[in-house]
């Protein structure tokens, strides 16, 4: 397998530490998913990487929220940090650090760097740390002043939680992080400090631009927290006390060990954070953290929201999903692969119980696990249970490239390259019969070859999607006859040696029927609520596996068929995305400059709501070349862009390999 770019051989991975309100909801298994696939992926290549999550523990709303409920606030905190980590071992999430901010180790990192950032002088000469007195319209449940921009009106009402903000005037102590702003603007421009996606980074640019003001880092009326030593009276507020958890959970205030080699040392510290909190990441937090003389974060990810409904996942606003009832319905993996699949993680995406289904049915059960079923009973069958000799390789895809889009955080990327291998194992048995190929025995080299493929292929299928289902990749390795978990070895192709054992062949996601019995394979009707009405996970009623004979396919009626002349006269081609910007006062249209080879053209198409203008800049896709023009929200459309659907949001006709501008689709 081929790298390409620089290696990243230590590495530091954060989630957000998650607000103790309640108990975890979708949104915060979105992110911890992420993070744990990457960290898994990276640990494939042989790389050094600590894990870090936990729970946001401290503030005048988990006060509040534990005195109705008649308990201390202690103990309302170690209730919902037992749910997240109950949430996290039931998806398979192996962190190696848990940091709750009620932690001792955490109390003594943050006295640490107070006393740092009290000693602390701004690039100007003045005092990092300075009293102050702010007024302004506070959220309780955000813990944040709001603007007055930010605010909805009449009420004063703070956009994200729907409840009136209150006025509210106090002295505190100040971090002065308008002194920093020429800095932050150069590490950022520089890439010292790299942000990601695109769009993400110019916005914090343009925080920076319209002039930074310092802020707030003690509360006067709040009792949960940790007191400021200066000032008894003042506990820590969120920017000092939460995001110093990325390092007081590494022993910073000791200097430990895991601070040295996981912070000063490391080549790589990523935060990877939710949209909402993206400048408090990277302005606030390394601010600070220059100001204290430490290490800075490399790398700020920030990830699109889940929303369903069209509105975003939130316990204040009751629009919820519990993971817990979705994980138990097709278990941990299905649960894992359908939230890193199904949108883009850059973007936002909304949640459906319909698509859930279906990429179970579509993706697990027929692709993957038809494949693995198929593959070993044949082997099973026709070589007695054995691996056959090898043969001519025949890659069935690109180690490398996965890797590359695990890296960018690109999962869908990365899985969609995966899928791309299971249908091409797939198509070669139906392309080259095997079944028939064992009635000839001079045709027993060449089933041999295939069969020892299509083993092999298997194999480097499942430790490719290994970060994403572990426990799927296990199952299959178990199956294949091999122990342990796959690692760097396993990238490379011809691992099994021939005539080594299978081991017993079961079914790996056996499918789940829907409600209509009747409905056709591919057009199963959408299942019953996941949440509202979970049924029994698929495991445990496991259904035999195929034969490799088996096809699904439904002929279509001949009265819809047309001739190949009719066909002729449609002329596809493939075209490059040059630029890409939304119509004006449409929410689907997107306006596209493609590159047909020989010509340049604007096609409009309706696909904004699954796409990102920037994101569809450098794609190849195919367009229908000889429609005469047509004129959509005023924007002439010289062509039509060829896509899917799912469930209503549109999929890309593309293809697997690199094409030239205008070379005719047939």
């Amino acid at each position: 397998m081929t790298r390409r770019g620089p290696e990243v051989k230590t590495c530091y991975h954060t989630t957000p530490i998650y607000y103790v309100n309640d108990v975890p909801h979708v949104g915060h298994a979105y992110s911890t998913v992420a993070l744990d696939a990457l960290t898994r992926a990276r640990r494939l290549l042989g790389q050094r990487v600590f894990f870090l999550t936990g729970t946001d523990e401290h503030g005048q709303n988990i006060e509040r929220i534990a005195r109705e409920k008649g308990v201390s606030p202690q103990e309302h905190t170690d209730r919902i940090a037992a749910a997240f980590r109950d949430l996290w071992a039931r998806l398979d999430v192996a962190y190696d650090g848990f940091i709750r901010t009620t932690d001792e180790r955490h109390k003594r990192g943050v006295l640490r760097l107070w006393s740092r950032l009290r000693e602390a002088t701004t690039p100007d000469g003045n005092s990092a740390v300075y009293r102050g007195k702010y007024a302004g319209w506070y959220c309780p449940r955000c813990e944040a002043f709001k603007t007055e921009d930010e605010l909805r009106q009449p009420g004063n009402v703070c956009p994200d939680h729907e409840r009136p903000c209150e006025w509210t005037e106090e002295e505190n102590f100040f971090f002065r992080l308008s002194a920093f702003q020429r800095w932050l603007d150069d590490a950022i421009r520089s890439n010292e400090i790299r942000i990601e996606p695109e769009g993400r980074r110019n916005e914090v640019l343009a925080v920076i631009r319209q002039g930074l003001q310092d802020f707030s880092i003690s509360r006067a009326r709040v009792k949960w927290g940790i007191p400021v030593p200066e000032e008894p009276g003042h506990v820590f507020y969120v920017w000092m006390d939460a995001l110093a958890n990325y390092i007081t959970a590494l022993g910073y205030a000791e200097r430990s060990a895991d601070y040295r080699t996981f912070w000063e040392e490391a080549d790589e510290r990523l935060h990877l954070v939710g949209k909402e909190i993206i400048r408090f990441h990277c302005l606030y937090w390394p601010a600070m953290l220059k100001a204290a003389g430490e290490p800075v974060p490399t790398r700020v990810f920030a990830h699109g929201h889940l929303t369903r409904g069209g509105r975003k996942l939130s316990k204040t606003t009751g629009n919820v999903i519990d993971p817990q009832e979705l994980a138990a319905r097709f278990g941990p993996d299905a649960f894992r692969y359908f939230f890193l699949r199904e949108g883009s993680f850059a973007q936002d995406w909304d949640f459906t119980d319909e698509a859930y289904t279906k990429r179970y049915n579509s993706d697990l059960a027929n692709d993957l696990g038809n494949l693995v079923s198929r593959a070993l009973t044949m082997v099973q069958r026709y070589c007695g249970g054995k691996v056959p000799p090898r043969g001519a390789h025949e890659p069935a895809l690109d180690p490398g490239a996965v890797i590359d889009r695990f890296e960018a955080l690109d999962f869908g990327g990365a899985l969609g390259a995966i899928w791309e291998g299971v249908s091409r194992l797939n198509q070669r048995i139906v392309t080259n019969s095997p079944w028939e190929l064992a009635k000839d025995p001079a045709q027993r080299e060449r089933l041999d070859a295939l069969l020892y493929d299509l083993l092999e292929g298997v194999r480097q299928i499942a430790a490719l999607v290994s970060p994403v289902m572990p426990r799927a990749a296990a199952r299959v390795y178990a199956m294949l006859g091999l122990e342990g978990e796959p690692g760097p070895q396993d990238l490379e192709w011809g691992r099994l040696e021939p005539g080594r054992p299978l081991g017993r062949i079961e079914p790996l996601f056996p499918r789940v029927e829907t409600r209509n019995k009747e409905a056709a394979v591919s057009e199963e009707k959408p299942s019953p609520s996941l949440v509202d009405k979970p049924t029994p996970s698929p495991v445990d009623k496991p259904t035999p596996p195929p034969s490799e004979e088996t096809t699904q396919a439904v002929p279509e009626p001949a009265s819809d068929r047309i001739d190949i002349s009719e066909f002729a006269r449609v002329e596809l081609r493939a075209a490059k995305v040059t630029a890409a910007e939304r119509v004006q006062g449409s929410k689907k249209l997107v306006k596209l400059q493609v590159d047909l080879g020989t010509e340049s053209r604007q096609v409009v198409a309706g696909i904004a709501e699954a796409y990102a203008p920037e994101a569809l800049v450098g794609k190849t896709v195919i367009v229908v070349a000889n429609l005469k023009p047509a004129k959509l929200m005023g924007q002439e459309s010289n062509g039509m862009v060829l896509a899917g659907s799912i469930d209503g949001r549109p999929v890309l006709c593309t293809f697997d390999a690199e094409i030239p501008p205008g070379t005719k689709v047939k």
